[in-house]
Order: structure tokens, then C-alpha cells, then sequence
């Protein structure tokens, strides 16, 4: 059932002239409405976990990219090994699916999820790896300044209810990230960034959204003004639009529908973020 599922979305793709790493991400978001289901509709975890990240903008307020990662925040601890046998049993006694491999990292911080169908869907060669993964990220809850909200998700099969922060608390995350995130790429081990971060602010922006600010001073530890924090955020738009440009567009690629736009879209960006952010000095 489930590989029947991916297949389709393979196949709707690849008559679009789609590039593999974009229908990869396609099958992951189409695997991410099953373990949303999972977590919202078991009582010993939809009253814990906080949906939240750019996966939370995608599915609960219809973000136009995709994400690859599932972000929760928990209000209390769980049992990670306990977790991990639940999502297996899920997979085994609901779907019928065994092939699902599934890990722990990051001393339980992480659970990785790891479904060997690419090959079968001829997404990868023989040389390659089979396997389509999903992440699954947990953090405690880190600042008690937050609102929740609750969105009804429809998505096929799947009815359920999200428990995720509102759109000033997840923008003062995505500031924390632009801000604070740290990447290194490369043989080089070249300082880069997420051009993903930068995507969603633009978005928030758009949206006239203003960041929950004691929330952000709570991850950054701080105590800001809104007009200190977007200094400093300035200075990171103008890294990213001219010295780590080309991360900008490496990082995007994967998640936009129409990559031709991209050139244009980061070439606009400081310009379209000057004018956006005027809302927030006011």
C-alpha cells in the first residue's frame, strides 16, 4: 500500500520532468502525513509533541516549498525506545510494511527512519542507495513565551488534529536559526548557510508576521529590541545574497517545484526583503 502510493506520486512527477532530488522530497512529505497520523492520534504522545520548523509551515499554513524533516518541541519527556517500537508496530500492524528500518541518534535526539523503496521506484542505480529517509527531530520545549494552535489536517486516508505553535512563535524560531545556525560543508568545510531559512522569512514577511520577541530573547538569551534583532539579521541577508550565494541556491534546489525561478528569486531578495521588513521598524 504504501509503495503502491509513492509509485504514483513517482509517476505524476516524472511525466512533469521533475529532478530526483525534488520527487525524493515528494515521497518524504507524502510519508510525513504517516507519522503525523501516528503522533495525533495516539494519546501517549498528541497532548506532548509540538509540531513545529519549516514542515509545520508547509502542512499546517500551505508554505509553497517542501521540507524534509519532521521538528517537534515536547512539553515532557518520553520513552525514545518505547517511541521507536510504537512506530515500528504502526508501520508492521497498520500498512503491513516490515522493511521499515528505524534508528536513534543523537543520544535519542533524533530518530531516523530509513524505507528501502528507491530502487524499486528507479530513483536510485544499483550502485546507489536504496533507501528514502525521514527525519525526526525532538527538542524540549525551550521558552514558556508560545501560543498553540490546533489545524484539522485531511490528507488522503488521513484525518487528524496538529498541536502546533502559531506563526509569531515560529518565525521567532526561524529568526533563532538565522541567527544562531551553524554549517560547514564540503571537503573545504566552507562556513554556509540554509537557503531555506532565508525562503521562510521572506514568507513570514509577506505575511506581515511579527516574531514573538520574548520568545526569541528566551532561545538567543538575550534581551533585544525587534529593531536590534533585525540589525543583525540584516547583516545576515547581505551574507547571504552576495558571499554565500550560491548556498543559497544548492540548499533551495531540492524543495522548489520551478528550480528556474531561483536565480531570480535570490537576485531579488535584498530588495524584496528591505521592502518587506518595513512593517517590523514601525
Amino acid at each position: 500500500m504504501i509503495v503502491k502510493e509513492l509509485q504514483g506520486l513517482v509517476d505524476q512527477n516524472r511525466n512533469k520532468q521533475q529532478n530526483p532530488s525534488f520527487i525524493k522530497n515528494l515521497l518524504k512529505e507524502c510519508l510525513q502525513s504517516y507519522l503525523l497520523n501516528f503522533i495525533f492520534l495516539n494519546k501517549r504522545y498528541n497532548q506532548t509533541f509540538i509540531f513545529t520548523g519549516g514542515t509545520c509551515l508547509r502542512h499546517c499554513f500551505g508554505m509553497n516549498r517542501l521540507s524534509e524533516d519532521l521538528d517537534f518541541d515536547l512539553k515532557t519527556t518520553i520513552d525514545i525506545e518505547e517511541f521507536k517500537e510504537d512506530l515500528d508496530n504502526y508501520f508492521k500492524k497498520e500498512y503491513l510494511y516490515t522493511a521499515l528500518q528505524i534508528s536513534l541518534r543523537q543520544r535519542g535526539r533524533q530518530i531516523l527512519l530509513k524505507f528501502p523503496v528507491l530502487k524499486e521506484l528507479k530513483l536510485a542505480t544499483k550502485e546507489e542507495s536504496d533507501l528514502l529517509y525521514v527525519k525526526i527531530d525532538l527538542s524540549p520545549v525551550c521558552s514558556n513565551h508560545y501560543q498553540l494552535l490546533t489545524t484539522l489536517k485531511s490528507i488522503g486516508q488521513f484525518n487528524y488534529l496538529v498541536i502546533h505553535y502559531d506563526l509569531p512563535s515560529l518565525m521567532a524560531g526561524k529568526l533563532h536559526a538565522i541567527l544562531r545556525r551553524t554549517k560547514f560543508v564540503g571537503v573545504e568545510n566552507a562556513s554556509a548557510i540554509k537557503g531555506r531559512d532565508y525562503y521562510d522569512l521572506l514568507w513570514f514577511m509577506e505575511k506581515k508576521t511579527t516574531p514573538n520577541l520574548d520568545r526569541l530573547n528566551d532561545l538567543l538569551e538575550e534581551s533585544l529590541s525587534l529593531q536590534e534583532v533585525m540589525a543583525q539579521v540584516d547583516e545576515k541577508v547581505k551574507e547571504a545574497t552576495s558571499t554565500k550565494k550560491r548556498f543559497f541556491k544548492q540548499d533551495l534546489l531540492p524543495f522548489i517545484d520551478n528550480s528556474s525561478i531561483l536565480d531570480g528569486y535570490i537576485g531579488s531578495y535584498q530588495d524584496n526583503y528591505e521592502r518587506n521588513k518595513q512593517y517590523l521598524l514601525e
